[in-house]
């Protein structure tokens, strides 16, 4: 690479494909390698970080799954998509990988601990590039105000810029009209379809469990998503034991705790409940910091569970309703999507009641942007439809 034109070749074909990228520059610095091959420091420094990061934190979930197989470690029902290379798969990520992370843990948490953790670490940082600061954490709802401190998220795994015309909003902004927000449709294409009733713009628990309990009865899980919805019901229904144990510990029902341990730690059992907070063995260091305040010991993810749960008040709670179920979700989480007119993707992503629309940072919103999480609702009907569950309507 003596020339500029010899230099631009090589930016050229380490970065080919990666325009979409989602990795930032902290996520796995020190590793100094490409496709395996190792590289000087005056190359790497050449390279775009965000590709080259993007390519590392695919490559290292590759390396722990070969080097457990290596290890002879029992293989987990929860494995998907190990055939899938994740390098070709940077505007879903998140959705690919997370299982992929998930299934290690299972293979060696009681067995070898310290490759759980190893798999821990990569899905806590994965889990950030999806995680939204929940609006009840910073706007004293929940009676959390005065314990709590709001303060910058980093993210190590960021969105992509919007597309052409999309367009960012922040919360208390005027509702966008119906010609800015992007259209919805029920089988994955941008086609626009038909809304039977907008999303309500209210916050009032009354005035929304109508849409709550019509929203429940007509979601469709969209057919590209049917495979990982399908490995979250295996998911949930393998780790029930331990959600059950917290239920029996909280009062708070053990469904409730799946799906909030899905959304808020990308269902990490090496990490905090509250925030997926890597690792267990300190207090949490992103809002809510310092939890649990007396920890070590335990230092156990069922204890961490408990403490998340008391904090946000959901214990000692009576009315478990599908509605007010849904609402206690979407309250805590924030109810600034319905400013905007967008169905929460907190509830509804992977269903045909949402189909892009995230905010990416806090408060900035990006009109083309997708969640790559299961919504709870979804979730909860899987559960309700499979008869794990039932879900009583207060309507």
């Amino acid at each position: 690479m003596g020339n500029d034109s010899s230099r631009r070749e090589f930016l050229r074909l380490a970065s080919f494909g990666m325009a979409m990228s989602t990795c930032a520059s902290g996520a796995l610095a020190s590793d100094s390698k490409l496709f395996g091959v190792p590289l000087p420091k005056q190359v790497l420094d050449f390279i775009p970080r965000k590709p080259l990061n993007y390519i590392q934190f695919a490559e290292a979930v590759v390396e722990l799954e070969n080097e457990a197989d290596h290890r002879g470690l029992p293989g987990s029902p929860l494995e998907i998509g190990k055939a899938q290379s994740l390098v070709d798969l940077a505007e879903a990520l998140y959705q690919f990988a997370m299982p992929r992370l998930v299934a290690l843990i299972d293979r060696s948490e009681s067995i070898d601990p310290d490759f759980a953790d190893r798999a821990g670490e990569l899905l806590a940082e994965l889990h950030q590039s999806q995680h939204e600061l929940p609006e009840a954490l910073t706007s004293g709802q929940l009676g959390l105000g005065r314990l709590l401190t709001p303060m910058r998220r980093e993210r190590y795994l960021v969105e992509p810029e919007p597309a052409q015309g999309g367009i960012i909003y922040v919360p208390g902004a005027p509702p966008a009209s119906a010609a800015q927000m992007p259209a919805t449709s029920s089988d994955g294409n941008d086609e626009a379809e038909e809304v039977e009733v907008p999303i309500s713009r209210s916050r009032d628990f009354t005035a929304l469990k109508p849409e709550y309990a019509r929203l429940f009865r007509k979601l469709v899980v969209r057919p590209q998503y049917q495979e990982s919805v399908d490995w979250h019901l295996a998911l949930i229904r393998k780790s029930r034991a331990r959600y059950e144990k917290v239920e029996a510990q909280t009062g708070v029902p053990w469904h409730f705790v799946a799906v909030t341990h899905g959304l808020e730690a990308s269902f990490n059992f090496r990490a905090h409940f509250h925030n997926g907070d890597f690792p267990l063995t300190a207090r949490t260091r992103q809002v809510p910091a310092g939890r649990p305040t007396r920890w070590l010991p335990p230092s156990d993810w069922e204890s961490s569970a408990q403490d998340a749960l008391r904090l946000l008040g959901y214990t000692n709670q009576s009315d478990w309703t599908l509605e007010r179920t849904l609402f206690r979700l979407e309250a805590y989480n924030g109810l600034g999507y319905r400013s905007l007119g967008v169905p929460t993707p907190y509830l509804w992503s992977f269903s045909n009641h949402y189909e892009r629309g995230k905010f990416v940072a806090d408060g900035k919103f990006n009109a083309s942007a997708r969640s790559q999480q299961c919504g709870a609702a979804v979730l909860l009907k899987l559960l309700a439809d499979a008869g794990d569950i039932r879900l009583e309507s207060a309507a």
